[in-house]
């Protein structure tokens, strides 16, 4: 009966332990998915801040630059041109836009280094879990074996 208790008690500690083992991989899949949708949602405003932000203004800048020199060198009145001051303004506007669309970009790279580096460790915690549980059937194989030996030993000894 010693043994069957022994026997019991390892098999709560080990349930006990492979219990708290799949909550910290609950947390830790819960932590991956986050980043990742954090990931996502940063590169579709990388998208939105491209295609609504910068590419307007790069746009007006190319049309209007162009123009603006030709008309400076001419006495054409058609369009009135821009001056130094405003095209500078523009680049200026088109530089930060790009500024901003940059940091979009670090933010997202960042996000998805820090799942992937989640990732990885939920792969080494499962795989820690795994190895510990093989370890703890193993061992519970051996010591039946043991056990089988020892009853077969007795029993075989007698007759």
């Amino acid at each position: 009966m010693n043994k069957d208790n022994q026997s019991y008690e390892m098999n709560e500690a080990v349930m006990r332990k492979l219990h708290v083992h799949a909550w910290a991989g609950r947390g830790l899949v819960t932590m991956a998915l986050g980043f990742g949708l954090l990931a996502i949602f940063g590169s579709i405003m990388l998208a939105w801040a491209n295609l609504m932000m910068v590419h307007p203004m790069e746009q007006l800048l190319m049309e209007d630059y162009p123009s603006a020199v030709q008309q400076s060198g001419t006495n054409a009145e058609s369009k009135i041109p821009l001056s130094r001051a405003e095209l500078d303004w523009r680049h200026v506007q088109v530089t930060a836009a790009h500024g901003k669309v940059m940091f979009l970009t670090a933010v997202s790279m960042a996000l998805l280094s820090v799942g992937t580096l989640v990732i990885l460790l939920l792969v080494i915690f499962n795989r820690r879990i795994t190895l510990r549980h093989i370890n703890a059937n193993l061992a519970q194989i051996s010591e039946q074996i043991k056990d089988l030996q020892k009853h077969q030993g007795s029993g075989s000894g007698g007759v």
